[in-house]
């Protein structure tokens, strides 16, 4: 299917999307709040990062068929801003999300202590922002 083709049954694309990017959650929350419990990034917690964004990655793009579709034959409302807070935050979101697990292999490769202790920060941070976009699209596909 072509990037620009229209999608005319969402449920071809929509219950992938869903599981890939709830399989998403799972992984990347999984990883943030271990790491927390933890208190100290391991090589587990970037690949759980990794396999977050792998997943956030591919159920955006199934999403993004579905979104380019819904412009086209939107009236507005409250799903037309609940769809463009999901496209705005989930494009930062997945770039924050490509720059956390970047910075996880570099803290883990440098191997300082004090930024492995210290990490959970930021991991925190790029969570939050991830939750907008999956809370957006959930409310979005229910209004």
């Amino acid at each position: 299917m072509e990037a620009g083709a229209a999608v005319h049954d969402h449920g071809d694309v929509l219950v992938p999307a869903i599981a890939l990017i709830t399989a998403a959650l799972v992984l990347y929350t999984t990883g943030v709040w271990s790491e927390r419990r933890v208190g100290r990034l391991r090589w587990r917690h970037a690949a759980l990062f990794g396999g977050g964004l792998v997943l956030d990655a591919s159920g955006t793009a199934l999403m993004t068929l579905i979104a380019a579709d819904f412009r086209r034959n939107s009236a507005g409302g409250a799903a037309a801003i609940l769809n463009d807070v999901m496209v705005w935050t989930g494009a930062a979101a997945l770039a924050l999300m490509a720059v956390h697990l970047a910075w996880a292999v570099a803290v883990l490769i440098r191997s300082r202590e004090a930024d492995r202790l210290a990490f959970h920060r930021f991991s925190l941070a790029v969570w939050a922002l991830w939750l907008i976009p999956y809370l957006a699209g959930a409310l979005g596909s229910a209004a």
